[in-house]
């Protein structure tokens, strides 16, 4: 019983240095991102721009903002993760409350539910996203 203890403990110990040391670096992307934001930025003392560099700025904004949505997102995402780990709920799926994988967990350390869960949210996801809906 102590052995296997141990041993969760230390798979718990490692996993949340994996989860510190992604949430390092994706912190790190996330202020990269946003200053890479904030200098693209258009200047309006820069001169007249016509219709097709308005168009490429608002596009080249536009896939910034994204980025830098989805690097919060999986920010988020870790932060939540490391509660999760320090709470004991670490590997059990935030919607079914089934084990998530330990192949899961190794691919996606931060992942909050089991493949089951994910593959259905992201059905749902693509069903709405395509305004398809089940009667």
């Amino acid at each position: 019983m102590a052995t296997t203890t141990h041993r969760i403990r230390t798979a718990d110990r490692t996993r949340h240095e994996k989860l510190a040391q992604l949430l390092g670096q994706q912190g790190a992307i996330l202020r990269s991102r946003r200053h890479l934001l904030r200098d693209s930025l258009p200047n309006p003392a820069s001169g007249v721009l016509d219709d097709e560099e308005h168009s490429l700025d608002a596009e080249e904004q536009d896939v910034g903002f994204t980025l830098l949505e989805l690097t919060s997102q999986t920010v988020q995402a870790i932060e939540t993760a490391l509660q999760r780990l320090t709470a004991g709920a670490s590997d059990q799926c935030s919607d079914c409350w089934s084990r998530i994988g330990g192949a899961r967990l190794r691919a996606l350390p931060f992942a909050a539910l089991c493949l089951a869960c994910q593959d259905s949210h992201d059905s749902a996801v693509v069903t709405v996203a395509g305004h398809a809906t089940a009667h």
